[in-house]
């Protein structure tokens, strides 16, 4: 056995070399190799698979390859059936010929899919998104909310921060707040309850009234957040037929065909956790992804952007990505935006952006320019004021200090995605 150290990121490429050496016949493939939740690696083939000396052979490599992080021969082949091995693909990057890299986690498996993207869906859907907290994406909600209706829209606006509620106080009176929220119909849905709540889950601001357009706030709880935290703890249960992410597409399914939204604001968690990676993977919705030039911002976002591109997502997401420059400062405000644009631009280059000369103009690749207009990488800039900062009423916005903040923003954000009142774009 190898006793030298082998570290967890650089076994798959370990097992990439040794495989090259190996001729693995085509009666034993599909294989794939399953970093299980101790991190160490088994071989599972299909049941239908006879015991074969390449798979002893394979076993062997694995555990002189990888030290530690191997199985002992005779532990590191499993025959399973094939459902099983289906249930795997959803998760499985190819990394040789018939061969399969399969990570089995805790948490995280939402980072590892992306939906199909819907560009003809009604109601446009959007995300806002951020790896860190308090970078403004509920008062960025309630300011497009409120920009939105004001044009005639029909606005739902989903409170999806579960750990960390308050959109719906920010843009809902004590006296407006719904019965139930977004917690009580994951609980009351696992009894078979949910339609007896989802009529009585969602309210109209009295500041929307003197618009054309309307807004339905669907909030994290209702108007007595009750037992929050005994809920908070049953919401991200999968049940027998259906996991998590597919029960909130199921809610927000059955939202919008309660209130008719022409457009839908999702306010998600903050980080790279499971919940998160739901409301930006799993719902066919644009994504706005908030950060701040600082370095823990960018090293973050690299980490997910090199995920989707290591594991083969980046054409699934990118093009539904667009950078947000929050809390932009209001002194050097010029050059902080073009720092910020440069290194956004090397994010999406390296990551997500096309191998190819972003000039090229045949339209057959996914690239832009560092000053391409629009591009993914091009912020859509929400600029710091004292006014918003200070704690301004996100239930009487002021349309100065909206200016103020977020004029820059609202026409980027009326440029790329432009929707009318029948939620069709135009």
């Amino acid at each position: 056995m190898n006793n030298s150290f082998v570290s967890f990121d650089a076994m798959q490429q370990r097992v990439v070399d040794m495989l090259k050496s190996e001729a693995i016949p085509d009666e034993v493939t599909p294989i794939y190799l399953v970093r299980d939740l101790f991190g160490k690696v088994r071989i599972s083939v299909s049941d239908a698979v006879q015991e074969d000396s390449t798979l002893q052979r394979l076993a062997a490599g694995l555990r002189e390859t990888l030290g530690k992080h191997g199985y002992p021969a005779e532990e590191a082949i499993l025959f399973v059936d094939d459902a099983m091995l289906q249930a795997l693909n959803d998760m499985a990057q190819e990394i040789l010929p018939g061969v399969y890299w399969v990570d089995r986690l805790v948490t995280g498996r939402d980072w590892w899919t992306v939906g199909d993207s819907d560009s003809q869906r009604m109601p446009m859907r959007y995300t806002l998104f951020s790896v860190k907290g308090g970078v403004g994406r509920s008062t960025t909600a309630a300011v497009l909310a409120w920009h939105l209706v004001r044009r005639g829209e029909r606005v739902l606006v989903v409170d999806l921060d579960l750990e960390s509620p308050g959109l719906s106080s920010a843009m809902l009176a004590p006296q407006e707040q719904p019965e139930f929220g977004v917690t009580d119909w994951f609980v009351e849905d696992l009894v078979g309850q949910g339609e007896r709540v989802i009529e009585q889950m969602t309210a109209t601001p009295a500041w929307a009234q003197d618009f054309e357009g309307d807004v339905y706030v669907g909030p994290a709880h209702g108007s007595d957040p009750g037992e929050y935290l005994a809920k908070l703890g049953r919401v991200y249960m999968d049940t027998t037929n259906e996991p998590w992410t597919a029960r909130l597409g199921r809610l927000l399914n059955r939202l919008e065909a309660a209130c008719d939204p022409t457009v839908v604001l999702l306010e998600s968690r903050n980080g790279l956790h499971d919940i998160a990676a739901a409301t930006v993977t799993d719902l066919n919705a644009e994504i706005l992804i908030f950060a701040m030039d600082s370095a823990s911002n960018w090293t973050d976002y690299n980490i997910l952007f090199r995920h989707w591109q290591t594991h083969g997502l980046a054409r699934k997401i990118r093009e539904r990505l667009s950078i947000v420059s929050a809390l932009t400062p209001e002194l050097d405000t010029e050059q902080y935006l073009c720092r910020f644009q440069e290194r956004a631009w090397d994010m999406f280059r390296d990551n997500l952006y096309d191998d190819v000369d972003p000039s090229d103009e045949s339209g057959a690749e996914f690239s832009f320019a560092l000053d391409a207009d629009p591009a993914p990488h091009n912020p859509l800039p929400i600029h710091w004021t004292r006014g918003l900062a200070a704690g301004t009423s996100l239930r009487n916005l002021e349309t100065t200090i909206v200016g103020q903040a977020y004029a820059e923003f609202l026409r980027r954000f009326d440029q790329l995605f432009k929707v009318d009142n029948r939620g069709e774009t135009r």
